[in-house]
C-alpha cells in the first residue's frame, strides 16, 4: 500500500463507488475508441466509382450540394456544413459559461475523389473538423460588423458576455468519410412491371368517377370485362414509361449512417493517419485512467477505517 489512508466508512464507500463508476466509464470509452481505431485501420479506402455497397471508407474533396453553399449562422462564412454554440456568462461575469443556443446543419453535401461524386448525409454523423473559431461578444448573436471581422480573422470588437463557437467544413477541403455506401438510380430500385401497374391502377381508383369517364360507356357505373382490360392495358403502358424513365436515371452514390450498433458514420477533415493516431491515444489514456482508478480503489479498500 503506497498511501497511508485514514478515512471513515462513509468516505470509503463514497470513494469506492466513484472509483467503480470511473472504471466503468473509462472501460466504455476505451472500447469505443478502440472500435473506431480498428474500423479505420481495417477498412480499405474505396474509389467512389467502384465502391462496394455497404460499409466503406472514402476520401475526397468537398463540393457544394445542389442548393449551393450554406452561410454559417454566426460568422456568415460560406460553407457546406456548420455546427455552432452560443454560451452566456452567468452571475454577472463571475460565474461559468451556460449554454444559450446551439445547432448544426443537416444539408447534404458532396465529395469528389476524381473517380466520382458521392452525396453525404451528415445526420447522426460523428463530425471532426479542423475549421473551428471561438470569439466573444456582448450580444446573443454577433452583429454584421462582428461577423465580417470574424471572417477576416480579427479579434472580437466588443465585450465578452457571450462566447461563440463555430465548426465549419469549407468547400474544397479534403474529407475522410466512413459510413454506409449505396448506389441508387440507373434502374436499380425500379419495381417490376406488375407492381408498377398495380400501383397505377390503385392510384387511378381513388378517383372512380374520372376512371369511369375515361374507360367506361357513358352513364355506366361499373366496368365491363372489355373496359377493365382497357384500364389494365393503359396502366401497363404507363408502367412501361415509368420503368423506362427510371432506368434512364443516372447513378447516384450516397453515404449515410449505417443504422446499426458499432458502425458509426465518421466524417473528418483530418488525415486518416492523424485519426488513427488520435483514437489510439484516446484508448491508451482511457486505459491509464482505468488503471489509476483501479489502483485508488484498492488503496481505499486497504485503508484504515476510523
Amino acid at each position: 500500500m503506497f498511501l497511508d489512508l485514514y478515512i471513515d466508512r462513509q468516505e470509503q464507500v463514497l470513494g469506492i463507488t466513484l472509483c467503480g463508476l470511473s472504471i466503468l466509464a473509462a472501460l466504455f470509452f476505451m472500447f469505443r475508441h478502440l472500435r473506431r481505431y480498428r474500423l479505420i485501420t481495417d477498412t480499405p479506402t474505396a474509389m467512389i466509382r467502384s465502391a462496394p455497397q455497404g460499409y466503406v471508407e472514402i476520401i475526397g474533396h468537398v463540393i457544394s450540394g445542389e442548393g449551393g453553399l450554406l452561410q454559417a449562422p454566426l460568422s456568415g462564412r460560406p460553407c457546406v456544413w456548420y455546427r455552432y454554440r452560443i454560451d452566456r456568462q452567468a452571475d454577472g461575469g463571475k460565474g461559468g459559461w451556460k449554454l444559450a443556443e446551439r445547432g448544426s446543419s443537416d444539408a447534404w453535401f458532396q465529395i469528389n475523389d476524381g473517380t466520382g461524386v458521392c452525396l453525404i448525409d451528415p445526420e447522426k454523423a460523428e463530425m471532426d473538423v479542423a475549421q473551428r473559431s471561438i470569439w466573444h461578444g456582448s450580444t446573443p448573436n454577433p452583429s454584421s460588423l462582428l461577423k465580417y471581422a470574424t471572417s477576416l480573422g480579427s479579434p472580437s470588437l466588443s465585450g465578452s458576455r457571450y462566447r461563440y463557437t463555430e465548426h465549419l467544413i469549407m468547400e474544397h477541403e479534403q474529407v475522410y468519410a466512413l459510413g454506409h455506401f449505396q448506389t441508387v438510380g440507373g434502374g436499380r430500385d425500379t419495381a417490376t412491371l406488375n407492381k408498377l401497374q398495380a400501383d397505377i391502377i390503385r392510384d387511378w381508383k381513388r378517383n372512380h368517377a374520372l376512371l369511369l369517364t375515361r374507360f367506361a360507356a357513358p352513364g355506366a357505373t361499373e366496368f365491363s370485362t372489355i373496359e377493365w382490360q382497357a384500364v389494365r392495358q393503359a396502366a401497363l403502358e404507363e408502367a412501361e414509361m415509368q420503368r423506362q424513365y427510371q432506368n434512364n436515371l443516372p447513378d447516384m452514390h450516397v453515404l449515410t449512417h449505417p443504422g446499426k450498433p458499432g458502425h458509426p458514420l465518421l466524417i473528418s477533415t483530418q488525415d486518416e493517419s492523424r485519426l488513427i493516431k488520435r483514437f489510439r491515444q484516446r484508448a491508451l489514456l482511457c486505459l491509464v485512467a482505468m488503471l489509476a482508478a483501479l489502483w485508488f480503489c484498492i488503496e481505499l479498500l486497504m485503508a484504515q477505517v476510523l
